[in-house]
């Protein structure tokens, strides 16, 4: 079940940058790790500095992939962005991806959330 949900994840956080790459995003960073978090993508948008969460779901039985960012997961998101900033003064914002697969994997909807802070 955990890889499974690796998978999934992964196959999510590319269907996202692909969607983002066609909006003109840079990429900057891909799956960022501390020993705190993961920072799914960060990106730049028209000289702002963008961290993106990506949530994946596959099908809707167990609710939408915009109610697993909950306010705890955003504030993760937060202190990682913070950490990776290194107290520098930057432009930045949050997004995050909702993605939803098919039974095989099969793209059913992806929705871009911007500054979701």
């Amino acid at each position: 079940m955990k890889t499974d949900n690796k998978v999934i994840g992964r196959i999510g956080e590319e269907l996202a940058w692909k969607l983002l790459r066609e909006k003109g995003y840079i990429l900057i960073e891909q799956n960022y790790s501390t020993k705190w978090g993961e920072m799914d993508l960060i990106c730049k948008d028209n000289g702002v500095l963008v961290f993106v969460e990506v949530k994946t779901k596959k099908g809707l039985d167990f609710g939408l992939p915009e109610e697993m960012f909950t306010p705890g997961k955003r504030g993760q998101v937060k202190r990682l962005a913070t950490m990776y900033l290194e107290g520098r003064e930057v432009k930045c914002r949050i997004d995050m991806v909702a993605v939803v697969l098919g039974d095989n994997n099969e793209l059913i909807s992806i929705k871009h959330y911007e500054d979701v802070q």
